[in-house]
């Protein structure tokens, strides 16, 4: 539910209101697209505090504040002036608050809960942001056509404010002995599990993935942002591109399911790459082609890789590495995701400005998602067990290892 009025929103809400607001203030498109990369960034950077935070002390206390800040944010949008400032602060306002209606808390709880359908929980997760992407277009288009652009962020953020910091409050809680041993850890003066940096220098999947993440980020979101305005200039009406927008999304919630499901039976390097090289001939798709049905299945193709990446990412950080250090670990994936993002929407940005169009933008991204299958293809074998013991300690048995 959190999810469902999560980070995505922004996405979506910029995506399909975005022109009724240059059009009123007479603002380049470009001014849109900037507020949306300044958003993502400090998504990104909230991201990476709020992994650190939900190790030390526990997803709930910074999650709650967080999430108020993020929906306040949208909703303040509703009485903005003809400033280009106070849109730019607004987005940073959102930006600092989006870390706590992203996955990243939610998958810490679910990979400390579950272990033998551990890749099912998480793929029902992340469906929620993937339903956002479905049904925030209807929503938002809905407003916008009863009460304009400021009604449909006064209604959304409102139910952004209010929902996500009451499931942290009231419902979010982690198994009695994972707080138990990241108790003990504070009482010594220190933090559970091991840094980032020792992270960094002991596993080289973690840059593997790193990589792969950013490279896929930067081809589904910064698609996905550009999406309506893309295929309205190629002469398609604004409600059926609002529809394309929504079959990724739909196509990116069936994803996450399918993805949950086939990562507790097959190795998860080899379906990442499975479903990102799918997406690469999604993006082929959507940027050359002007006729409806292939811009739909396009959509589609990119949805798969916009749904599995999240699932991807939360279940190999619980499979690469060990579990006090997963908050800070998939913060940090997620930050990259999130600069993968904004890198995207601004190459497609500045593509269209050079060129008038987004044909261009097909190459790089396409290039860089096979960068991303590369790295995947080199992750190697789990390092841990589905209950956090690494494999090759002396304490996990050739049993064990056999059913991992």
């Amino acid at each position: 539910m959190t999810l469902l009025f999560g980070t995505t929103a922004v996405n979506v809400l910029f995506n399909i209101l975005g022109k009724p607001m240059t059009q009123e203030f007479g603002w380049e498109r470009s001014v849109i697209s900037n507020g949306l990369s300044i958003e993502t960034v400090l998504v990104g950077i909230s991201i990476v505090i709020l992994g650190f935070l939900i190790d030390r002390y526990g997803p709930k206390i910074p999650s709650v504040p967080m999430s108020l800040a993020f929906g306040i944010g949208l909703m303040l949008m509703s009485v903005l002036p003809n400033n280009q400032l106070a849109f730019y602060l607004l987005c940073v306002v959102i930006g600092a608050g989006a870390g706590a209606v992203n996955p990243v808390a939610h998958s810490t709880v679910v990979s400390a809960w579950f272990q033998d359908r551990r890749g099912m929980a998480l793929g029902i997760l992340m469906a929620g942001l993937g339903s956002c992407g479905v049904l925030m277009p209807y929503l938002a288009n809905w407003m916008l056509g009863i009460g304009g652009w400021r009604l449909a962020f006064l209604v959304i953020g409102g139910l952004c404010t209010v929902i996500p910091a009451a499931v942290y409050a009231f419902v979010t809680r982690m198994p009695a002995e994972h707080e138990a041993e990241r108790m003990a850890a504070r009482l010594q003066g220190r933090m559970a599990g091991e840094s980032l940096l020792t992270v960094a220098r002991k596993y080289r999947q973690f840059w593997l993935l790193s990589i792969a993440i950013f490279f896929v980020s930067s081809a589904t979101f910064g698609l996905m942002s550009q999406i309506v305005p893309m295929t309205t200039d190629k002469g398609i009406s604004q409600g059926t591109a609002v529809s394309i927008l929504s079959v990724l999304s739909l196509a990116s919630v069936s994803a996450r399911l399918l993805a949950g499901y086939l990562l507790d039976r097959f190795y998860a390097p080899a379906i990442g790459s499975v479903i990102f090289a799918l997406c690469a001939v999604g993006v082929f798709l959507i940027i050359t082609s002007s006729q409806v049905g292939t811009l739909f299945l396009g959509a589609a193709l990119i949805g798969l890789g916009l749904g599995s990446e999240g699932d991807l990412a939360a279940y190999m950080v619980s499979r690469y590495f060990p579990k006090h250090s997963y908050g800070r670990v998939l913060g940090f994936i997620y930050f990259l995701y999130a600069q993968g993002s904004a890198f995207g929407i601004f190459l497609l940005g500045q593509v269209y400005g050079a060129t008038g169009s987004y044909s261009a933008g097909a190459l790089p991204i396409i290039v860089l998602v096979g960068v991303a299958i590369a790295c995947l293809l080199m992750m190697g074998s789990y390092r841990f067990t589905l209950d956090h013991r690494e494999i090759g300690a002396d304490n996990v048995t050739v049993e064990q290892k056999e059913h991992v």
